[in-house]
């Protein structure tokens, strides 16, 4: 089986087009630009995406670095095969919809284990925290912390299926105090 550029492999590549870095700076450019709200991101996980790329020789050690008593920095560059595979994969990604399997829907397939009141509590504190999280990407986008264009486009997509959830959730909050369930599925 051919290797599938994850989420976060996607991430690195689309860095490595802007310009040449080493992995600790990548982090850095991700956490700064919140990316974390897009992909999961921890040190750990870049570099072995870092080495898998590598690997795949999607991207290339460019050069080694040190600056003072610092350790050596490998940089990394993207490489003619990194740069199509970003391309298809991404635009694979837009264009074919993928059952994701989240792990929210299985816990909605599964609420009826939860009395009415329990499940109703459940999903207000969902909605305060979405709510909470939808605020803190608007205050993101709005003052302009997230350079690369790309970046405001996912916030947006984001946003726009937070807000969907929210009226969503509200809507199904209600319907299990009252015990018309069946009107929200319609």
């Amino acid at each position: 089986m051919a290797y599938q550029l994850t989420s976060l492999g996607i991430s690195v590549l689309a860095l490595l087009r802007e310009r040449p870095m080493h992995g600790y700076e990548m982090f850095q450019t991700l956490v700064r630009r919140h990316a974390d709200h897009i992909v999961k991101v921890r040190p750990g996980s870049l570099y072995h995406a870092v080495d898998r790329l590598t690997e795949e020789k999607l991207i290339r050690r460019a050069a080694t670095t040190r600056a003072g008593n610092r350790p050596e920095r490998a940089v990394y560059e993207i490489t003619d095969a990194g740069v199509e595979a970003l391309g298809e994969r991404v635009r694979d990604l837009v264009a074919m919809p993928a059952n994701e399997f989240p792990q929210f829907v299985a816990a909605l397939a599964a609420i009826d284990t939860l009395d009415p009141d329990a499940a109703a509590t459940a999903v207000d504190d969902r909605v305060g925290a979405l709510e909470a999280r939808a605020a803190e990407i608007m205050a993101l986008r709005d003052a302009g912390i997230t350079p690369a264009t790309g970046s405001l486009v996912a916030f947006d997509y984001v946003l726009a299926t937070m807000r969907a959830e929210l009226s969503w959730l509200r809507e199904f909050a209600d319907s299990l105090r009252t015990g018309s369930r069946d009107e929200v599925s319609r």
